[in-house]
């Protein structure tokens, strides 16, 4: 890309990175503001797979981080998915921290690792795209 468009792509990069931050930013507030203890909600009453509850949204972002993300063509098709997957990473973190249980502080662990996978240095490929055609090795 070049001229205004490449600008443009480079401005919703940014806002990109902006939506990341303050994603983890909400994921570490959360699970810091509920303090070391284990939630209430985990507790022996429950089903003892109930508290992995927060595996499933995770297991989801990283379908749409690994296998959807780097097939979409331009920036603007990727951000949807990028959201999406955003989303349910923070999710997973979320329900960790709320009914994980004895779970709690793996889950929200997993959780930060789901968002970290999200940190937007892949978008470089929908700046510069990979040239197509025939390319000589040497």
């Amino acid at each position: 890309m070049i001229g205004p468009e490449a600008q443009r792509a480079r401005a919703q990069l940014k806002y990109w990175w902006l939506a990341w931050g303050v994603v983890g930013l909400s994921l570490m507030t959360i699970y810091f503001t509920l303090g070391p203890a284990p939630s209430l909600a985990g507790s022996a009453r429950s089903h003892p797979l109930t508290g992995l509850i927060g595996l499933v949204p995770l297991f989801l972002s990283i379908i749409i981080r690994w296998l959807i993300l780097p097939r979409c063509p331009r920036l603007k098709a990727a951000l949807p998915w990028f959201m999406v997957g955003l989303a349910l990473a923070e999710a997973a973190g979320i329900l960790g921290a709320l009914l994980g249980g004895v779970y709690r502080a793996n889950l929200c662990i997993l959780g930060l690792l789901g968002f970290l996978q999200y940190a937007p240095t892949f978008a470089r490929q929908y700046l510069e795209p990979k040239p197509t055609g025939y390319i000589p090795n040497n």
